[in-house]
């Protein structure tokens, strides 16, 4: 595998893009302090092609992004591969695989179905999984002595892991498992062949057990049989009474049949005779029924003629209704209005005493608002002396503290002028002669005597202005309802005028108009002259009806008549009935008569072959077999076969499955023998694999190679001064055994002689380390099949002097045409220089760059 180009983006340390193009150099330096980013470059590579890393999962992303994602491009074998991986924050990551065509110049995807299988298809192509691949191509921090620091018995364990040979232990454990299994079967099948052998021994006593079974079961049937022909005979018995009782059933309902037809005839002939006997009555008065009807059909007529006058008559009465309807309906309304017209009238009488006492109390509310008005002027010339009082026993309150400050300052003045002995004024210092001080005192005096008097006129002020401001507040409530009598009055008054206003109008419009209205109305009911149109149609209304001459007494006499001689038309007609149908009915009750006495000779012969029917069902009755008994012994007779055919199918399944039990038996035998063999051959391949086996062959054909590669990089490293030998047996200090004891031990020989790995430190044992590391890379490629072309060196330069640093350079430099691509991580300035290439890793407060120098 040859690097490429490697993109970084959100990945550990590297925040921002970074490209790194690997294509320009063969040997180079990648330097940078530490904690600059030099190993993520390394990490990177394996997390793109394996999605492993000396960090795992999300921590690999960048503490400032949200997604981490590497692309590398590299070349193997001759073909150029590019993966691309990116795990964003919270989310599944992805891989991206693809193989780029030659001829075109295009990727082709290689990417799998899913994320597991594409990471397959990566291992398979570079035939090296990560762990193989780390410890094959990069000598990482810490792990350059990872196989030599260890005790002897460690270091096969360890080189055990640095050949990939744990998959040995996988194999014996798989191994160790199916063998388990295989004696899980072994035990399964030795108790199943046990229970079938047991089985087997019983075949003697089921097969007798079948021969007593078969022969009961023979004469079940026969038993069973026989019980069956007698019940069918018993059933053929009973059945024949069930015939017979079918033929009386048959036999009573024919007979209620020709019962229920006799009736019937007899219940049809009784109306017929009914019939017959009214006909006959109605032949009898025919004499009367003609007159009656003849009678009948005169009124008729009279009827008819009076009907039409009628009509007239009820279309003239229709026409008087319309005047007569608007006479009435005047006369009311008119009626109405006179009465309207009188309550008016006894309402304005009533109404003069009204107007006299609103006329005399609208006087007194002028009074009283006359009076209220003078009280209400007192009122505010009262609450003008309150404010006036109310302010003077303000200003005296203000005042009184105000001298009373100021004399008690005078009244110290006058005291410390008079205890003041000098000439010079106590209160300024400058001189003052005794006149002076004299009339000043004098003169504060007569102040004081103005403020006294000021502050004892003050006190009285007080004292008679709170007096009076309390005098005056008491005269304010008495006129203080002054207000609310006059709103009172005022609303009263407007109230009254009101209702007097509409009197007097009322009063003056009835004078005007209701007296003469009200005289007219009167004279037009008394004398009827209202609506003349309507009186003049109704008198000439009046005088039709009265030529029509129509009688309503009479006619309603006729109509009765008429009415009550509907009977006389029924009548005759019930005498053109009878008339008609007394032959056919004559003929009709014959027939019916007739047929009544066939019908009773009939059933006097049913009668009697109903008793007979009777009499052979009694008779059949009386000895027939027990059908149930018969029933339940053969329902016993066949439960006791079916429970014998049971026994003989189970006693036949039982002998018949010893054949199966046999071929079962003889067939786990087989099974015995082969996972007998599985469990030997697992048993050998358990050994094989285990520690002592294949793995131990694999460490002693990979010892003499790793010896053989480490003494040539170690003859460089140390000028051919030193080289190493692995020992694998050594004698126990139990000199009493025999045998060799297991161990690995590495022993240098140098100018000084033979020694201990353990007996070097510093500079040689790196050397001896970088030279075994480095040997075992190349015999860990050679195994696995692969090629390997790159190697990354991450440690070792610190620990060494300058000719170790030196040598290790040179050995680097004579190792590099075995190799198409060596990295090597320091943080030596020294050592920069000797490379024609450096990869200088910085880091930035937007993380980790990386520029080719």
């Amino acid at each position: 595998m040859i690097p490429v180009s490697l993109e970084i983006a959100g990945f550990l340390s590297y925040k921002d893009p970074v490209e790194i193009d690997f294509t320009g150099f063969d040997l180079a330096c990648i330097s940078g302090q530490n904690g600059a980013g030099k190993s993520s470059i390394l990490d990177a590579m394996t997390w793109a092609l394996f999605g492993r890393a000396r960090k795992h999962d999300e921590s690999v992303i960048n503490l400032a992004s949200e997604t981490a994602q590497v692309a590398f491009t590299f070349e193997y074998e001759g073909n150029l591969y590019r993966v691309v991986r990116t795990n964003p924050r919270g989310k599944t990551s992805a891989v991206e695989f693809h193989l780029h065509e030659g001829g075109n110049g295009s990727w082709r995807p290689l990417t799998e179905s899913s994320l597991r299988e594409t990471d397959q298809k990566i291992t398979d192509i570079l035939r090296l999984d990560y762990e193989t691949f780390i410890n094959a191509a990069f000598f990482l921090q810490g792990e350059a002595d990872q196989f030599t620091q260890h005790n002897p018995s460690d270091r096969k364990r360890i080189l055990s892991q640095i050949l990939n040979l744990g998959i040995w232990e996988d194999y014996r454990k798989k191994t160790f498992q199916k063998r388990r299994e295989s004696e899980s079967e072994i035990t399964r099948i030795e108790g199943r062949a046990a229970e079938i052998r047991s089985e087997l021994s019983e075949e003697d006593e089921r097969r007798q057990h079948l021969g007593g079974l078969e022969k009961e079961l023979a004469e079940s049937v026969k038993e069973r049989t026989r019980k069956e022909q007698e019940l069918s005979e018993m059933e053929q018995y009973h059945q024949s009474i069930a015939d017979q009782a079918q033929i009386s059933d048959d036999l009573d309902r024919q007979v209620e049949q020709k019962q229920q037809k006799l009736e019937n005839l007899r219940e049809k002939l009784i109306p017929r005779t009914e019939e017959q006997e009214s006909y006959y009555e109605v032949m009898d008065a025919e004499e009367q029924i003609k007159k009656d009807f003849s009678e009948w059909e005169k009124d008729k007529k009279a009827l008819a003629a009076l009907d039409q006058t009628a009509k007239k008559f009820l279309a003239e009465e229709r026409e008087r209704q319309k005047p007569l309807a608007e006479i009435t309906s005047e006369k009311a309304r008119l009626e109405q209005e006179l009465e309207n017209l009188k309550a008016e009238k006894v309402s304005l009488e009533d109404s003069s005493d009204r107007i006299t006492s609103l006329e005399d109390r609208l006087e007194e509310i002028a009074a009283e608002t006359s009076e209220t008005t003078k009280e209400l002027e007192v009122l505010e010339q009262k609450r003008q002396q309150l404010e006036e009082a109310q302010q003077s026993l303000a200003d005296a309150r203000a005042d009184n503290p105000v001298l009373f400050e100021e004399m008690k300052k005078l009244e110290k003045r006058i005291q410390d002028l008079d205890e003041a002995g000098g000439v010079d004024c106590p209160l300024c210092g400058q001189p003052m002669p005794k006149k002076e001080r004299s009339e000043l005192i004098d003169d504060l005096k007569a102040r004081g005597k103005e403020m006294g008097d000021r502050y004892r006129e003050n006190k009285v002020v007080l004292s008679e202005a709170e007096d009076q401001v309390n005098s005056l507040k008491e005269e304010i409530k008495v006129f203080a309802s002054a207000n609310k009598k006059l709103r009172a009055l005022t609303t009263e008054h407007e109230k009254h005028n009101l209702e007097l206003t509409q009197l007097l109008s009322q009063k003056e419009d009835w004078d005007k108009k209701g007296k003469k209205r009200l005289k007219a109305i009167q004279d037009q009911l008394d004398n009827e002259t209202f609506a003349p149109e309507a009186h003049k149609a109704l008198a000439k209304i009046d005088k039709e009806l009265k030529n029509i001459g129509y009688d309503p007494a009479e006619h309603d006499r006729i109509r009765k008549q008429v009415e009550k001689g509907e009977t006389y038309q029924a009548r005759m007609q019930e005498l053109e009935k009878a008339k008609a149908a007394l032959a056919p009915l004559e003929r009709d009750i014959a027939d019916i008569t007739d047929a009544i006495e066939t019908e009773r000779k009939e059933l006097d012969e049913l009668t009697q072959a109903q008793k007979n029917s009777i009499s052979m069902l009694d008779d059949l009755i009386a000895h027939a077999p027990d059908l149930k008994k018969a029933e339940q012994e053969l329902l016993t007779c066949k439960e006791q076969e079916n429970i014998l055919q049971r026994q003989v199918g189970a006693a036949q399944q039982k002998v018949s499955v010893l054949k199966t039990q046999k071929e079962r038996l003889e067939n786990l035998d087989q099974e015995l023998i082969s996972f007998r063999e599985k469990v030997r051959l697992h048993k050998q391949l358990e050994l094989a694999f285990g520690k002592n086996g294949v793995p131990a062959l694999l460490i002693e054909q990979a010892l003499p190679l790793i010896e053989l590669k480490a003494n040539e990089i170690l003859g460089r490293l140390s000028n051919g001064a030193m080289s190493i030998q692995f020992i694998t047996q050594r004698e126990y200090k139990d000199k009493k055994r025999t045998d060799l004891k297991e161990t690995l031990d590495i022993q240098i020989q140098d100018r000084a002689g033979i020694r201990d790995y353990e007996m070097f430190s510093g500079g040689e044992s790196f050397r001896i380390n970088f030279a075994i590391r480095l040997a075992l890379s190349h015999v860990l490629a050679q195994r696995a099949g692969a090629r390997l072309q790159t190697l990354v060196i991450d440690e070792g330069f610190g620990s060494q002097d300058e000719i170790g640093r030196q040598r290790l350079t040179e050995a680097i430099n004579l190792v590099k045409d075995d190799y198409k691509k060596i990295l090597v991580i320091t943080h030596i300035d020294q050592l920069k220089d000797t490379f024609s290439t450096q990869l200088a890793v910085e880091k930035t407060p937007t993380g980790s760059a990386v520029s080719v120098r």
